[in-house]
């Protein structure tokens, strides 16, 4: 269940911090910047996502394209995506700030995938360091691929 997704949105943009520089240097940001690849990678996912999630048509409020396991909620499986890349990235605050701060995630309870593509996308991921960053979208890469199979039957 790990590499499944749930239905994703569009929402409020990623929040970042500045900080100041020594006495008499100009503000720069904490921001990690990400190089061109991780941004235009988040935003190619954001894209299949959000055709992975509304292609996705669910009768009687479950589905059955994951064969015998029965009816499974698109957001139950977007939640099981949240909660292992809150797992994986259990000590490292600059991840877990991204997932609480810019995806409402809530463990067990809330989240969104969609916004923490849009962060990424955005180059609004706070001080996550760009191998994270890319490090996210290959585990987010792996489990859009997963549900897309699952969802058309082949999984």
């Amino acid at each position: 269940m790990s590499n499944l997704l749930g239905r994703g949105g569009l929402g409020k943009g990623g929040l970042g911090k500045a900080g100041s520089g020594a006495a008499g240097k100009s503000a720069k940001s904490t921001r990690a910047a990400a190089p061109p690849d991780a941004p235009l990678k988040a935003m190619s996912l954001l894209g299949r996502w959000g055709r992975v999630a509304q292609g996705h048509v669910a009768f009687g409020g479950g589905c059955s394209c994951a064969g015998g396991m029965g009816p499974i909620h698109m957001s139950e499986m977007e939640l099981h995506v949240m909660d292992y890349l809150a797992a994986k990235y259990a000590d490292n605050a600059a991840v877990q700030r991204l997932l609480a701060e810019d995806a409402g995630y809530k463990p067990n309870e809330a989240g969104n995938l969609g916004e923490v593509l849009k962060a990424i996308a955005m180059g609004a991921a706070g001080t996550v360091k760009i191998a994270d960053q890319l490090s996210i979208l290959a585990d987010l890469e792996r489990s859009i691929e997963s549900l897309d199979e699952i969802t058309r039957g082949g999984g």
